[in-house]
């Protein structure tokens, strides 16, 4: 089995982890912050736009039911929520390369 066996939200991890290191290798940190000006291209950058994409899906429905009779809501924006799906993108990459889940 190689890298790009291993599947994260359908793509392949070995092309998650090229994006992932460009956007690394490419950016600053301001104030806490990450700082990047990148213009993607090629496979790597259509799977991180792909899986971070679905991740943010993901989110925003629960985000949606958070508002539903019983449940605590959550506001969080659309800037917070694409952080958001960047740590977890990188979290169920983990996971799915060590083949732990995390705490």
């Amino acid at each position: 089995m190689t890298i790009n066996d291993v599947l994260v939200e359908g793509e392949p991890a070995g092309l998650l982890l090229d994006a992932l290191t460009t956007l690394m290798e490419n950016s600053e940190e301001v104030d806490g912050m990450i700082n990047a000006d990148i213009m993607w291209g090629g496979d790597s950058g259509a799977a991180l736009v792909h899986t971070l994409g679905r991740i943010t899906a993901e989110l925003r429905a629960n985000d949606m039911r958070s508002f539903l009779p019983g449940a605590i809501p959550n506001a969080r924006t659309d800037e917070q929520r694409g952080a958001d799906a960047l740590l977890v993108l990188v979290r169920r990459l983990d996971e799915a390369m060590t083949g732990q889940r995390s705490p």
